[in-house]
């Protein structure tokens, strides 16, 4: 027969498996460095991994008709994929790569799927921030097809100032579907 000190607190018995998984999952993350300008992913490459900015701030882009056109920029605290490309394995058009020295933490969809299988908290940590990045995806599919350029830039200066701050001009009006010079005189009437 079992004493009363011999029995677990379920909630440190609980808190001790998260833990255990926490370890366990830990061993099939990837953390690696990239330079600026240094590429995560590739047009035309499959995108096997999901990436989480842990130091640094990334830019997606498209080619069309030789132009390079942002859209979207991650920064510390956030996942990033090529969504087409994971979700369906087929090759990326999409570019990601570092704008600033970055540090990433990537694991690969087996075993980001294996594991979401075996843990209910994980699984509903990974639905929040899906719901996440598609309320932003919905944000700029919104606003940014509609507004003029004066309120997109108004739009990325409200939803994401920090973004602004670290990024070339040059990045933001590709983002903003506007002439760099165009960009200036939005910047100028914006600091009257």
């Amino acid at each position: 027969m079992k004493s009363q000190s011999d029995k677990k607190d379920p909630k440190l018995a609980a808190k001790e498996s998260d833990f255990s998984f926490i370890q366990k999952f830990a061993q099939f993350l990837f953390s690696k460095k990239y330079k600026k300008k240094e590429f995560l992913l590739r047009a035309g490459e499959i995108n096997d991994r999901i990436f989480y900015v842990k130091k640094g701030l990334l830019r997606v882009y498209m080619v069309y008709e030789e132009k390079e056109i942002n859209t979207w920029f991650v920064k510390e605290n956030e996942f990033i994929s090529s969504v087409n490309s994971y979700y369906n394995e087929t090759p990326s058009e999409e570019f990601i790569q570092a704008l600033e020295d970055s540090e990433i933490i990537s694991f690969k969809k087996s075993t980001y799927s294996m594991v979401l299988k075996h843990n209910h908290k994980l699984a509903l940590f990974a639905i929040k921030q899906l719901y996440i990045k598609l309320c932003e995806y919905s944000d700029q599919c919104q606003y940014l097809r509609i507004l003029s350029a004066e309120k997109k830039y108004e739009f990325l200066k409200k939803k994401n100032p920090e973004v602004l701050e670290r990024v070339s001009q040059k990045h933001v009006a590709s983002f903003l579907g506007i002439e760099t010079t165009y960009l200036n005189k939005i910047i100028a009437s914006h600091k009257e």
